[in-house]
């Protein structure tokens, strides 16, 4: 994500994708502050 333009077709699906990986992760139990290095 960091390597693409933000206003391209592959970076919205790519932050999409990711937001619900975090969510499930975070519905796990997993604690995501310290590993989450893509900020916006």
């Amino acid at each position: 994500m960091l390597c693409c333009d933000k206003e391209s077709e592959a970076y919205a699906k790519v932050k999409k994708r990711y937001v619900e990986l975090k969510v499930i992760l975070t519905a796990s139990g997993i604690n995501l502050t310290e590993i989450d290095y893509v900020k916006e």
